[in-house]
């Protein structure tokens, strides 16, 4: 379905939603969606997630943008902090997860890789189950299936694991894949991860290390990195910055690498690189 028209479903499913005629939700802009909440307007950058073995791009993950309103210049996700209640923020966590769909499909050269969507901490608790099926649903009129999603959860480490756990489950079920992201940060319980059993999981920017401790980083990374591997999971190493970091990481034996070393976020995704086909002998 063409975005134009794809926008104007979802306007006019949200004013049914919220039983209300004001403006419209979506908007395009330069053949970008951009998405409107309480006089912001958000839009969506890709950041590339490169295979470690290959170096090629393999899929992007999905950032918010402030073009107009508080935000602008600052962290977007700050917008969360708008909501007025649980309803309002789950409203919103789903019009920026449709917003972040609706301009993945207009990335045609990224056909075959994965987006990767950030669940606000809110949701689990807020929706209780059913986790993924509307925003199945909303998938669906974009031409996407949960098989091409990534969903990325946050875990201190300390909350309640079996809400969590039900959680990624449900998710996993309907055929997303699921990463626990920033482990590392508060805790690295892996007792806890087992019980989780996520497809990936991303360490947090803590342990790449800085100048002066990178023998160390890798040393952590490398251990760690083989444990989540025996668990069944695959490991993401973020937030690479500089060449220094990229070795440790890729010394590391980490699956996946993202960070502004391999790419920025930016307002088209980059294309994957597909290996040739070989030639048929004459």
């Amino acid at each position: 379905m063409p975005l134009t028209e794809l926008v104007h479903y979802f306007n006019k499913r949200n004013r049914l939603v919220c039983s209300a005629e004001g403006e419209d939700c979506f908007q395009i802009v330069d053949g970008q969606a951009r998405a409107r909440f309480r006089g912001n307007v958000l839009t969506t950058l890709f950041q590339p997630v490169v295979e470690r073995a290959s170096g090629q791009v393999i899929g992007h993950e999905a950032h918010l943008r402030a073009v107009a309103g508080e935000w602008v210049g600052g962290p977007a996700q700050g917008v969360f902090l708008e909501a007025r209640d649980d309803n309002e923020l789950v409203y919103l966590d789903r019009l920026v997860r449709t917003l972040h769909a609706l301009n993945f499909l207009q990335e045609r050269e990224q056909h075959g890789g994965f987006l990767a969507l950030n669940i606000h901490p809110q949701l689990l608790r807020a929706v209780r189950g059913h986790h993924g099926h509307v925003f199945e649903a909303i998938l669906a009129r974009c031409g996407l299936t949960p098989e091409r999603i990534v969903l990325e959860l946050a875990d201190d480490g300390f909350g309640k694991q079996a809400c969590l756990k039900a959680a990624v489950a449900a998710y996993r079920e309907r055929g997303y894949r699921v990463a626990i992201d920033n482990f590392g940060r508060h805790s690295a319980c892996l007792d806890r991860l087992e019980a989780l059993a996520p497809d990936l999981v991303k360490l947090d920017r803590s342990l790449i290390g800085h100048a002066g401790h990178l023998s160390l980083a890798k040393r952590v990374m490398t251990e760690l990195s083989a444990e989540i591997r025996r668990l069944g999971a695959q490991v993401v190493c973020q937030c690479i910055e500089n060449p220094l970091q990229l070795q440790v990481a890729q010394d590391a034996g980490v699956d996946w690498l993202q960070g502004y070393r391999l790419g920025r976020p930016a307002s088209h995704c980059l294309p994957l690189v597909r290996p040739r086909r070989p030639r048929e002998a004459a």
